[in-house]
């Protein structure tokens, strides 16, 4: 028995290798997942501490009720080998965006402003060091509660070249366009990393987010953050704000800085769900018209209303759903550094939920992990 034992794994072509082809077992395509992310925010309202001015004293307070969709699926994905084996590999991936946000004013009827955008994404990694990312997201907002509203369309963008020294060292350089910011900016992108993304690291990335990210075995992520929020809407005149009531639309905008905590739990390979909370602070809203502003190109700097609001509390719950298999890539640190560029510009986080949290295991079980991937025993 044992001489046929070691012969037939001595000898796998014999009879295994016969085998293993006529299951035509296929590898996955991609090394991104498809991930869904449901986020809902929410912060108290906040009453004027200042009304000195009319419409001060006709909007009252100021708070937030938010929910949004965010979800990526890869659509082609293509590896090249160079003659000295360096793999590199090329990933184009497919985006959407919808968010429903209901600014509470204390003396207004409520408006449901929304937001929706597909878009594509470009990642190149090089096989060495760098990475390349560019995302583009055109987009549509408007005031859905009003049907007179009429929809505007923006386009956000990022470019960014991630450069890794290192597992444990990161710098990116780049630019961005987006609205996040309550207005028309054009930023440079800056990020610094310090520590392995699976492990104790520190990440700043401007002007995206900083955040303290603590790992607490392979289930729990714990992260202190600062991190902006807000963005431009299209906003109906039905409660005639702006004077010139012939104007159906204006711009309402939105600008905090969130700084607080958040959890991670993952729970399985496709479910997880994050608690986060803070406080809220830089709070500032304004009123844009279309007409004073419609000859610039750069930021906005023309408005009829602006307001900044004390400092509040905030809560923050989602849900993450992946879902697929990818390629494997564990210990990949060009890999893991496009999926967390790919988290870092994805308005609501996934807490990276594709990189793997190293457990506590031994070697053996973490060599195993590293082929779970090429492998899935229920398909024998």
């Amino acid at each position: 028995m044992l001489v046929f034992i070691s012969l037939f794994f001595l000898f796998p072509g014999i009879k295994a290798q016969t085998t293993y082809d006529s299951l035509n077992v296929k590898l996955p395509k991609h090394y991104f997942n498809t991930v869904i992310v449901l986020d809902a925010y929410r912060k108290p309202e906040r009453n004027f501490k200042d009304t000195s001015d009319a419409l001060s004293r006709r909007l009252k307070s100021y708070g937030i009720k938010q929910f949004s969709f965010s979800f990526y699926t890869p659509l082609y994905t293509s590896d090249k080998t160079t003659p000295d084996g360096t793999i590199r590999n090329t990933h184009l991936l497919l985006t959407a965006n919808y968010l429903s946000l209901r600014p509470v004013f204390g003396g207004l009827t409520e408006h449901n402003l929304v937001k929706f955008g597909v878009g594509m994404r470009y990642v190149y990694n090089t096989g060495k060091k760098g990475v390349w990312f560019v995302d583009l997201s055109p987009f549509v907002t408007r005031d859905a509660t009003y049907p007179s509203s009429r929809p505007y369309y923006r386009m956000a963008s990022t470019i960014v070249y991630s450069h890794n020294v290192s597992d444990k060292f990161n710098w990116r350089v780049g630019a961005t366009k987006s609205f996040m910011w309550g207005n028309r900016f054009y930023l440079p992108f800056l990020g610094l990393r310090i520590g392995r993304l699976d492990k104790v690291h520190i990440s700043i990335q401007f002007p995206r987010s900083a955040s303290l990210n603590i790992p607490m075995g392979s289930m729990l992520m714990f992260s202190v953050y600062s991190r902006p929020q807000g963005g431009m809407f299209n906003f109906s005149n039905a409660d005639s704000l702006y004077f010139m009531r012939s104007t159906k639309t204006f711009h309402f905008t939105r600008f905090e800085v969130n700084s607080g905590f958040r959890l991670d739990v993952r729970l399985g390979s496709h479910f997880n769900f994050y608690v986060a909370s803070g406080f809220s602070t830089r709070n500032n809203v304004m009123f844009y018209s279309d007409n004073a502003n419609k000859r610039r190109t750069g930021s906005y700097n023309k408005y009829f209303y602006q307001k900044n609001i004390a400092p509040t509390l905030y809560f923050n719950f989602g849900v993450v759903l992946k879902f697929g298999k990818t390629r494997a890539y564990y210990n990949n640190k060009n890999i893991y550094d496009a999926t967390d560029l790919n988290n870092t510009v994805n308005p609501n986080s996934n807490g990276n939920v594709q990189i793997p949290l190293t457990p506590k295991k031994k070697k053996s079980d973490l060599n195993l992990k590293s082929v779970e991937d090429l492998v899935d025993y229920n398909d024998f």
